[in-house]
Order: structure tokens, then sequence, then C-alpha cells
């Protein structure tokens, strides 16, 4: 089962934490603000007659996708670290605005040798050299094993990270979340090296839910469930959070839209983008449909 899906999501209480008090001091002034949209692939034939037209070849989706989306959760790196001329082949069909935020290598995330591994960190921060002015924050995924017992290794690799690349940690084991004790010093280690926190919002892991910043950007996983009403609430909700957070100085939000299968992703976007604008958001991506049609067009007849 994918992480975090449930069966039955009726019970589910989808609040949002109070806002992580020490995120004023940490986010200083405000800054103006880039929205980003995102998601976690662009290889999606359910999207041909959507954002891609009908006609084009799965070589020319990424070309489609960036005319809509201005940034993507890189999940393809998590398996295999790109070559250069993958890199610069990306490079040369998405607009100068858009950002990859490509996921670490498995090798490297799921493997405790790997984590001090310097030649594979190497192999690694080469491809981001490659990827150069498109390079957004990548994110390091953690196993959901991977808990508070293991932070030595936490650290090392943290203490290992090159500076010039921003880097965001998603934790999946609720010990770092428990009590309200090690996320409160987590997040000023992580502020004090500039590094990010995932912020992952999920049907049935609300024990990792949390509302923390402690970089000039936050990168918000937000996990929907095949268009449910909760998922426009929820929306709503985190639209209304990263406004407080833009007017404390955040500079970025990446925020990576999910549905099942990315069947809805389209949808779901869409309806991020006419919540957003109606916030008063600025330059919120805009989605063109290869047909004029309403919103919910594509959902299947009952």
């Amino acid at each position: 089962m994918e992480f975090g899906k449930l069966a039955d999501i009726s019970q589910v209480n989808w609040s949002l934490p109070s806002d992580d008090k020490g995120n004023e001091s940490r986010l200083g002034k405000e800054k103006p603000h880039t929205l980003y949209f995102g998601s976690p692939a662009w290889a999606v034939k359910h999207w041909s007659g959507k954002i891609y037209p009908k006609t084009s070849e799965s070589s020319e989706y990424l070309h489609f996708y960036s005319r809509n989306f201005n940034s993507i959760e890189l999940n393809t790196t998590h398996y295999r670290i790109p070559t250069l001329e993958n890199a610069q082949e990306w490079k040369s069909v998405v607009p100068k605005e858009f950002k990859f935020c490509p996921k670490l290598h498995k090798d490297i995330s799921h493997d405790r040798v790997g984590l001090l591994d310097k030649k594979l960190l190497g192999y690694w921060t080469s491809f981001l050299e490659n990827i150069s002015t498109h390079l957004g924050p990548c994110f390091i995924q953690f196993h959901e094993n991977f808990s508070y017992e293991e932070k030595i290794l936490l650290f090392r690799f943290l203490e290992s990270w090159p500076s010039e690349f921003r880097l965001t940690i998603e934790l999946r084991h609720k010990s770092w979340y428990q009590n309200g004790i090690i996320l409160p010093a987590l997040s000023e280690y992580l502020y004090r090296k500039n590094i990010g926190l995932v912020i992952t919002d999920v049907a049935g892991r609300r024990d990792i839910l949390h509302s923390t910043i402690t970089a000039p950007w936050t990168m918000i996983r937000l996990i929907g469930n095949d268009l449910d009403p909760s998922d426009h609430l929820r929306l709503d909700w985190w639209s209304e959070r990263i406004l407080e957070w833009t007017k404390l100085g955040l500079k970025e939000t990446y925020l990576f839209l999910h549905q099942p299968d990315d069947i809805f992703t389209i949808e779901f976007s869409m309806m991020a983008n006419q919540i957003f604008k109606d916030k008063g958001f600025a330059q919120v991506p805009h989605f063109y449909l290869q047909e004029e049609k309403d919103l919910f067009s594509f959902m299947p007849k009952e």
C-alpha cells in the first residue's frame, strides 16, 4: 500500500496543526513570494487531451507539462541518477523559470552505508550541477523506519551535504514528531543549516503532519483522494496558511499535488489555481486545457 493511503477516509480529521511559533523568528520579514505548483511525474498518458495534445508524442510531454506547471517533484531520480545528456535535454524544453526538485537516489536515502558514501554523493551533486539554473530545492525522503534512534546518521549526512545546493528532508517515522520535544530542537538545527523540512499531508499519517518552516522556502506534498470534497477543503486551508507565511517572509512555496495514479492531478491543480487566485496570490500557475471544458468534465460518469 502507498504511504499513508487509506481505503476509507470518512473519519479522517483533516485539520492543519497550529502554526509553529518559531516560524516568525526564522522567516524574518515580508519578501516577494513565488508560488510553484508541481506533480510527481510528467509522463502521464491520462493527461493526453487535457494539457497534452492528443497527437503529442511522449517525448513532447515535458514541453507541455512545463507550460502549465512551473516545477516538478522529480521522483524518477530516486531510482536512477540522470546523465548529463538527460539534464541537457530537459533544460532545453522548459521555460527559464521552471524548477526541477529532484528526490535523492534511494541508494543514499534508504541505505545506511549510502548516507555516508561520499563518492555516491559526488555522483548526485554532479547531476545537480548539470541542472544548473533550473534546480529548485532537492529533497531526501527517508524510509519510514528511519527513526530518531538513527539521529547520528542523519546529522552526519547533513554535515556532509554541500551548502551550495538547497536541501529539504522528509522524515516519515513518528518518533521525530512525538511529544513536541525533538521537532523544535531539530527545527533550529535545520534553520542554522538552511535546510528545509518537507510537509506531507496524507490521509493515513496525520501523526507526521506539521507546520514548521526552517528555510526561506517550504515544500508541501499534498496527497489528494480522487477529488473527494476534502481535497478542496485542504487546498483552501493550505492557501490561507501559506498566505500567512508569505507575510512572515516566506520566499518560495513548492506545492506538489498528488492524486491516485495521477489521473485527476490536472483537475486538482486547476482547483488549486482558482483557490489561490481567490486568496490574492500573484502569478499563480495557469493550466491550458487542449479543449475548453468544465473543471469536472473529466470525472467518470456514475
